[in-house]
């Protein structure tokens, strides 16, 4: 039983790291930059051992929403964690980027989860209405940047890849907060989806993904910055149709796979976009 448990977290964050993955590469692309698969791989690491981190220091919402984890060997997901972040070091290093880059991330995560009290005074960014979001979103859009800060020299293009990154990780931490509104109610957490209701959580992402898509397609359009506008259409498309699908309490595993993996089919979209248009030029 422990030893299943102890492969269920790991297993766990498995989609986030592969979507971390994915997360930079695109990142490179809208930077206009050619990406650099091996700081592609050290973030997917980085986003994989912070994920594991929250699922083995479990909080008291964890133990309901995810029950099945709570027989796990702390430890060993512990030194698999540790492992991956080494090397994700070791990959900053070798690329000439910053560790904190890897380490900042790991410390919010750490006070994410398990917070930190001094006396009398206490944190922990679980608390309050939409405050882990907001960190939560925080610390991936500023991590990204920080994975390719030696590759752009633009600081009004770094200030919209991290509006871009910002606001998709702040809906898609919402979405997930949806699933877990029962075991977040238990543990007295007021969140987003429980503050509000699912209807009304629904039309606010709508709101959040409509605004933000529209103030970077104004900023295209004005000639303000270069955005990648294929990404940038597909983004706002399917952040919409997620959306509508999973601001709600279904339990499903499509979530994560949708959710998570937009990056993937994301890629995919304007692979096949690109290859479509040199088509028709061709044969026009």
């Amino acid at each position: 039983m422990r030893y299943s448990a102890t492969l269920r977290v790991l297993g766990s964050s498995a989609i986030n790291g592969i979507s971390g993955w994915f997360r930079l590469y695109i990142a490179f692309i809208i930077a206009g930059k050619v990406p650099d698969l091996a700081l592609c791989l050290g973030f997917s690491f980085v986003v994989y051992a912070v994920y594991t981190l929250d699922r083995a220091l479990k909080s008291k919402e964890d133990e309901v929403n995810r029950p099945e984890t709570n027989d796990s060997d702390k430890n060993t997901i512990l030194f698999i964690v540790s492992i991956f972040l080494v090397t994700a070091i070791s990959i900053l290093f070798i690329k000439k980027v910053s560790p904190l880059a890897a380490l900042i991330p790991f410390a919010i995560g750490f006070l994410y989860t398990k917070g930190l009290k001094i006396g009398s005074f206490s944190i922990k960014f679980k608390q309050g209405l939409g405050i882990k979001n907001i960190v939560v979103s925080f610390t991936w859009a500023f991590t990204i940047l920080a994975f390719i800060y030696n590759y752009t020299g633009n600081y009004l293009l770094s200030f919209f890849i991290f509006i871009f990154f910002f606001f998709k990780s702040f809906i898609n931490t919402v979405l997930f907060d949806c699933k877990d509104i029962s075991g977040d109610s238990l543990a007295g957490l007021t969140t987003i989806p429980v503050y509000f209701g699912e209807k009304r959580t629904g039309i606010i992402l709508q709101l959040l993904n409509s605004s933000s898509h529209l103030f970077l397609t104004a900023s295209v359009l004005s000639g303000l910055v270069e955005f990648d506008t294929i990404i940038l259409f597909y983004s706002w498309i399917a952040g919409s149709a997620y959306i509508s699908l999973y601001a709600n309490s279904r339990k499903t595993i499509f979530r994560s796979i949708i959710v998570h993996g937009e990056w993937t089919h994301m890629l995919a979209f304007r692979n096949l976009a690109i290859q479509l248009s040199r088509s028709v030029f061709h044969n026009s």
